[in-house]
Parts: structure tokens; C-alpha cells; sequence
């Protein structure tokens, strides 16, 4: 199917797309449970996987981020919920991956930051260190989200 040695499983790809469709009429149609999330992250990687392998254009892959983060935002809205610690630890296990794809931001940090509503790193970084020290967050994770945010801003300059 392309030039490279990697070939596209098209049953996989069709499996991820159906796995993502499937998900995505559950959770707009109100069944937001965790396994229905799992199920829609996972045929999102799987789509994810074989589009990059097709090479697929920036505007799918964009488009596939936009499934990604309404997925994730809809983990964020049932950890708050979550029935047990260890229902809040598969939550995080399974959609706190950027965060902790960040040096420095462990799983303690992530379920910090999902406590407070935040998934991603650039919600992370478009915060002003106000915003940061006014967020309730253990004095430990507060720091070290303060010394990722410097950082991160130093770079830039």
C-alpha cells in the first residue's frame, strides 16, 4: 500500500475506525462509562497507528486529535465521579498519557492535574503562574508544575 517496509492492516484499520464510531455515537448519545471510553482511545490508537503508515495528511491527523481530546475531556468529566481510588488510577493509567509523557510529571502529578481539570501539558502551559499557585494542588505537585511551567516559558524566549 506505500513505499516503506510497514504495511497497512486494513482489517485493523477498519476495526479502529468502527471501534472509534461506535464509541463516539455511545457518548453522544450519554453512555459515557469507562469502558466505553477505553474502547473509543483504543480504536483511536489503532486508527492513529495505520494512518501514519498511509502516510495520511495533516488534516486527518488533526482531525483524529480533535476525536482524541473530546475522548479525553469526556475521561475528565467522569473522574470526578469515579466510585473508587482504583476506578481514579485506571482513569489516569489509561488518559493521563500526555502528562506523563512530560519529564518530571509522574502519576501522582497527572491525577493531581486531572483533579483540577487538566489533561494536557499545553493546559499546563497556558496557565500564568497565578493560575498555577491558585490551583489546588499539593505543595510537592504545586512546585513541580511551577518548575515545568518556567521552563517550558524559558524556552521560548
Amino acid at each position: 500500500m506505500n513505499d516503506n517496509n510497514l504495511t497497512v492492516n486494513e482489517d485493523k484499520l477498519r476495526g479502529g475506525l468502527s471501534s472509534v464510531t461506535q464509541a463516539l455515537d455511545e457518548l453522544i448519545g450519554g453512555n459515557v462509562t469507562l469502558s466505553v471510553l477505553e474502547s473509543a482511545l483504543q480504536g483511536h490508537d489503532d486508527l492513529l497507528e495505520q494512518l501514519s503508515l498511509l502516510n495520511a495528511s495533516n488534516s486527518s491527523l488533526e482531525a483524529l486529535s480533535h476525536i482524541e481530546r473530546f475522548i479525553i475531556d469526556q475521561a475528565l468529566d467522569i473522574y470526578s465521579s469515579a466510585n473508587s481510588d482504583s476506578q481514579k488510577d485506571q482513569i489516569i493509567e489509561c488518559f493521563a498519557h500526555h502528562l506523563l509523557a512530560v519529564e518530571g510529571i509522574g502519576p501522582a502529578t497527572a491525577k493531581h492535574l486531572f483533579e483540577a481539570g487538566i489533561a494536557y501539558p499545553d493546559d499546563v502551559f497556558d496557565l500564568t503562574t497565578t493560575d498555577i499557585e491558585n490551583l489546588s494542588l499539593p505543595t510537592a505537585s504545586k512546585a513541580r508544575i511551577l518548575a515545568l511551567h518556567e521552563h517550558y516559558h524559558s524556552q521560548g524566549d
